[in-house]
């Protein structure tokens, strides 16, 4: 199985960091220290950052209190269920199985994970996945629909 923990960090990442780092105040030399004592010496470039360090660099600089966690989840839950529907409408995936009791349902959701493990940028379980990677999966899989669409209409 792939891990992110070797991937650089993305553009999306690089500029939300480089945000925060002007939202905070921070001038090049902050900066570059910050991100120094953030790898134990690694680097002092955020470019040279893997995408776990980014993120969890980004939650540290911009900590949410709880009632913005709870939105999140929430956001999150209605992402994942956007996606849990559309699986089945995917022919590699759900489609043509029903999810009537919760040993099918947890049935589905193990083959959406095992489907996001391997073909997904982030390469782990959809239900592992933190908001942002769930709308990239949202956004893959609709890409893949309107893909079939446009096979099916040939």
């Amino acid at each position: 199985m792939k891990t992110i923990t070797n991937k650089t960090i993305t553009a999306q990442q690089l500029k939300a960091l480089h945000a925060t780092f002007r939202t905070l105040g921070m001038d090049d030399e902050a900066r570059h220290g910050c991100v120094y004592s953030f790898t134990s010496g690694r680097t002092q470039s955020s470019k040279e950052l893997t995408m776990e360090e980014a993120r969890q660099l980004l939650d540290r600089l911009n900590p949410m209190d709880d009632k913005a966690k709870a939105l999140q989840r929430k956001e999150a839950r209605l992402v994942f269920r956007d996606i849990y529907r559309l699986s089945f409408l995917i022919p590699q995936l759900n489609q043509g199985f029903t999810s009537d009791s919760e040993e099918e349902y947890q049935m589905n959701v193990a083959k959406l994970n095992l489907w996001a493990r391997k073909y997904t940028k982030s390469r782990k379980d959809v239900t592992r996945m933190a908001l942002w990677e769930l709308q990239e999966t949202k956004k893959q899989l609709e890409a893949f629909m309107r893909r079939e669409e446009r096979k099916t209409k040939k």
